[in-house]
């Protein structure tokens, strides 16, 4: 029997290395028939849906799964992968760090050079907001009075936030590292920042709907490098934070792009407001 990834090329041979490559990063584990499973499968759609337009999200999903139906006869395929394929105008769900959390993380000590550098990483957009194309190239001279001040790689959009003394310190230690501007691969930084938050205990068991299918699984596995700034959007939102403000913070250019990184429900009303529903008897 064909492996997936000459099943794949047999039948997208333009495609197979791209599409299966994602996979592989988004999992950070070969792209064999034996690890597809369903939590895999989310994940995979949620990179697409984080590095590539929707038209394209859409296109390798359905190649994906034209594949698996030619196979589902000879591989023992998740029951269910059909609707995680199947791209449609549902709104994912994703999970964020709530102020303790991120403390707690701040407060971690770093096993070796790499946590160092993602833990540092992961905290500066937790609390900036940025990118992390960004903020990993953060420096003093970035440091401007009170405030942190960049123009964004990718939108080429300034952008300032507060500074905070934890961002300050990070930054200097980064340098006294010799870590500022370093980087590593996105499947090695995720799979470094759920290590440590598996650590540190965040083992909540989640149930969250992405890409057509609720997904359970413990907090720490649907962590990456995105939410750090779904953590500062969302935090910032539950403290009342007016959405056209967190939008200049995280140098977008629209209100619609920062509402995607809302990762909560409705925050608490005012009580003006929650008369109105009290009015009607």
């Amino acid at each position: 029997m064909n492996t997936l990834r000459e099943a794949f090329n047999e039948k997208y041979p333009q495609y197979a290395n791209r599409v299966l490559n994602m996979y592989e990063q988004a999992n950070d584990c070969p792209a064999i028939w034996e690890n597809v499973t369903k939590i895999r499968l989310a994940k995979f759609v949620s990179f697409l849906n984080e590095n590539l337009a929707k038209s394209s999200v859409k296109t390798y999903c359905a190649m994906l799964k034209s594949v698996f139906n030619i196979y589902n006869e000879e591989v023992k395929l998740p029951k269910g992968y059909e609707d995680i394929l199947s791209i449609k105008k549902d709104v994912s769900q994703n999970t964020w760090l709530n102020d303790s959390e991120i403390e707690r993380i701040i407060a971690y000590i770093p096993a070796n050079d790499t946590e160092r550098l993602v833990k540092n990483q992961f905290i500066m957009g937790c609390v900036t907001g940025a990118r992390h194309s960004d903020y990993m190239n953060f420096t003093r001279e970035n440091i401007v009075g009170e405030r942190l001040v960049y123009v964004s790689v990718k939108t080429h959009i300034q952008a300032e936030v507060p500074l905070s003394k934890v961002v300050e310190r990070l930054i200097a230690e980064n340098e006294m590292f010799y870590i500022a501007g370093k980087e590593v691969s996105d499947p090695t930084f995720n799979k470094t920042i759920r290590e440590i938050c598996r650590k540190l205990g965040m083992n909540e068991r989640l149930k969250l709907y992405r890409a057509g299918e609720f997904v359970e699984g413990a907090k720490y596995e649907f962590i990456s490098s995105h939410t750090a700034r779904r953590s500062f959007a969302t935090n910032l939102y539950l403290r009342g934070a007016d959405l056209y403000a967190i939008s200049k913070m995280m140098g977008h250019s629209s209100v619609t792009m920062t509402e995607g990184y809302i990762s909560c429900g409705l925050r608490d009303l005012a009580d003006n407001i929650l008369d109105y529903f009290k009015t009607f008897k």
